[in-house]
């Protein structure tokens, strides 16, 4: 049985998670807390980042090379297209939106959700063990000063992110015109690392009232900006164009339309 060692909250733990579920792989997820993780983490693999795979004895770190193993071990489903040309533009794509979404959304959300202990609680607890609560209401002042750190969470950085994630989101707009997918003629890692990087911070499914509830108000207000700064008024429907070929039901409850959720 492969087993995740993630945080749920964590996008790049979501993009692992759509790997495995878009492969119907039975997976069991161990969800543990972030700081306290890094030791666990180091017992499995090199570094303390998540996510972590564990399958018959082999470790894989990284979202990336969990793709890349899963479509070596598991081949049916690939998310890494057969043309040799075409895998090099998928895994162009998502080192692009790794990076210039994936960790700018990070810097930039928590630089908004940290200042508010409530709300970072409600993101950094999400499906963690039942001793989160009461262990946090310690150490939550160590971990968001280690989280400041790490992510280098300052309102500079965060100006920057937030710029650098606009321009990501433009060449995602001029990327999908025409067409369904970013790489050839099927759904791939590309498209996976889109969807699942920003899914968790555009909240589709989910009442404008619940987002105002939960979400730093930062964040929110980039909703207006975004769809306004859109030149279609819609972002990128990947997912949604995607849903007819993707093998569980639950997959289909995380389509999005990226202009009006952010």
């Amino acid at each position: 049985m492969i087993t995740l060692y993630q945080f749920e909250f964590s996008h790049f733990c979501e993009k692992a998670r759509w790997a495995l579920d878009y492969k119907s792989l039975p997976h069991v997820r161990k969800n543990l807390l972030p700081g306290l993780h890094a030791r666990v983490a180091r017992k499995l693999a090199p570094g303390s980042s998540l996510p972590i795979l564990l399958d018959s004895g082999t470790i894989v770190q990284d979202s990336t090379s969990i793709i890349t193993f899963l479509d070596k071990q598991y081949p049916d489903r690939p998310l890494t297209p057969r043309d040799a040309q075409e895998a090099e533009e998928a895994l162009a794509w998502e080192e692009y939106l790794d990076e210039e979404i994936g960790v700018q959304v990070r810097r930039w959300f928590y630089y908004h959700a940290l200042p508010d202990r409530d709300c970072a609680l409600r993101f950094l607890l999400d499906g963690a063990p039942w001793y989160g609560r009461p262990l946090f209401a310690l150490i939550y002042p160590k971990v968001r000063a280690a989280m400041t750190a790490l992510m280098d969470i300052r309102a500079e950085s965060a100006r920057q992110s937030e710029e650098r994630l606009l321009v990501a989101l433009d060449k995602l707009d001029d990327a999908v015109k025409g067409r369904r997918f970013l790489v050839g003629d099927q759904f791939s890692r590309a498209d996976l690392t889109a969807c699942s990087l920003l899914r968790r911070h555009c909240g589709a499914d989910r009442a404008s009232a619940e987002m105002a509830a939960t979400i730093p108000a930062g964040v929110l207000a980039l909703r207006p900006m975004k769809t306004a700064h859109s030149r279609s008024g819609e972002r990128m429907v990947l997912m949604r164009r995607s849903v007819p070929m993707l093998p569980l039901p639950r997959m289909a409850t995380r389509t999005f339309c990226i202009a009006p959720a952010l």
